[in-house]
C-alpha cells in the first residue's frame, strides 16, 4: 500500500509538451528497451560485466521546461540502459557522463539522483505527467546522497562542518558532537527533528537500500509507499555514474507494478546533476519508453 504522506522534494517528475506514451520521443532516443533474463540479477554491482550482455538503449535527455523552477539549459544530453530480470528482480541499470561527483545536501548544494516511472493501469492510457486517479504511476527514486549514507554510514553535521559546536539539547543522551543516530533515540530528543518526528521517509536515519518507491496519482499527489520492496546501488567512477535500479516482479502491494513474464509495459525516466544546481522540477527528463520484459 501507497502512504498518503506527500513528498514536495521530487515534485513533478516527468514534463512532457505535446505527447502522450511513446509518441513522438526526443530524436536519437531508442525506441525500446529490451531485458534480458539472467538466473541472479547483480543488484550490488552495476558494473558487472552481465550487464553489457544486455541490450543497451540510448535515451536522450531534455531540460524540464513545463512547470516553474524548470530548467532553462541541460547539462547532460542523454543515458545509456541496460536491463536484466530474474524471477523477484526487473533490474535497471542506468548510466550517464558527469565530471562532478555530487552526494552532498546543504542549502546550496544538491545531489545527482535518478528515477523511472512506470505505468500502474493501462500503459497506453497513463499521463507520463505522473499519472492520473484513474491510470496512477509507479516511481524508483535513487539519490547519491543516499547512495553515500548506506556505503560510509549517514553524513551528520560534524562531517560536513568540523569546525562546528552546539549547545547541549534537552533530552539528548550522550555528549557533544551528539551524533543524530546515537544521540537522539527518544521521542522528546526528537522534537528537534521535527522531519523525522513526523515520519517523513526523507528524514530516515536509517537506510539499507539508497531508493525510495514513491506512487502518484496526478500533480501534487506524490507519495512515499508503506512497504519498501526495491533495492539499487550507484557508482560513480571516471566521471561516470552507474546506477542499478530493482523493481520487484510481483508483490502484493497494489501500489507496485505486476510485471509478469512476456508483458510489456512502459518506462520513462528523470536525472538531476547536482553540481548544475538540479533540484525538484529543475531536472532532466525523458518521455516513455516501451520495455519488453523476458
Amino acid at each position: 500500500m501507497w502512504a498518503k504522506t506527500l513528498w514536495g522534494g521530487l515534485g513533478l517528475l516527468l514534463a512532457v509538451s505535446g505527447c502522450w506514451g511513446t509518441d513522438h520521443p526526443p530524436a536519437g532516443t531508442s525506441t525500446e528497451l529490451k531485458a534480458l533474463k539472467v538466473a541472479s540479477l547483480p543488484i550490488e554491482d552495476p558494473l558487472s560485466l552481465a550487464w553489457d550482455t544486455a541490450p543497451e538503449a540510448t535515451v536522450v535527455l531534455l531540460p524540464q521546461s513545463i512547470t516553474y523552477p524548470i530548467l532553462g539549459r541541460g547539462t547532460i544530453g542523454e543515458l545509456k540502459a541496460r536491463a536484466l530480470s530474474d524471477d523477484k528482480f526487473l533490474g535497471l541499470r542506468l548510466s550517464w557522463a558527469d565530471k562532478t561527483h555530487d552526494e552532498t545536501l546543504e542549502v546550496d548544494k544538491f545531489t545527482d539522483a535518478v528515477a523511472v516511472e512506470l505505468p500502474l493501469g493501462d500503459p497506453q492510457k497513463t499521463n507520463p505527467m505522473m499519472g492520473s486517479s484513474e491510470n496512477p504511476v509507479y516511481i524508483l527514486h535513487w539519490k547519491a546522497v543516499w547512495q553515500r549514507d548506506v556505503d560510509k554510514g549517514r553524513a551528520d553535521v560534524q562531517d560536513l562542518h568540523p569546525g562546528y559546536y552546539s549547545d547541549p539539547y534537552p533530552f539528548v543522551s550522550g555528549r557533544f558532537p551528539y551524533e543524530v543516530q546515537e544521540s537522539f533515540q527518544t521521542d522528546n530528543a526528537r522534537r528537534y527533528f521535527p522531519g523525522l518526528a513526523a515520519g517523513n521517509p526523507v528524514s530516515k536515519l536509517y537506510r539499507r537500500w539508497p531508493v525510495e518507491e514513491l506512487h502518484a496519482e496526478g500533480f501534487g499527489s506524490l507519495a512515499d509507499h508503506s512497504a519498501q520492496d526495491a533495492r539499487g546501488k550507484g557508482v560513480w567512477r571516471d566521471g561516470r555514474w552507474s546506477v542499478v535500479l530493482a523493481i520487484p516482479r510481483e508483490v502484493p502491494d497494489r501500489a507496485n507494478p505486476h510485471l509478469l513474464p512476456g508483458q510489456n509495459t512502459l518506462v520513462a525516466f528523470a536525472l538531476w546533476d547536482g553540481g548544475s544546481q538540479n533540484v525538484g522540477g529543475r531536472k532532466h527528463w525523458a518521455p516513455f519508453l516501451k520495455l519488453v520484459l523476458p
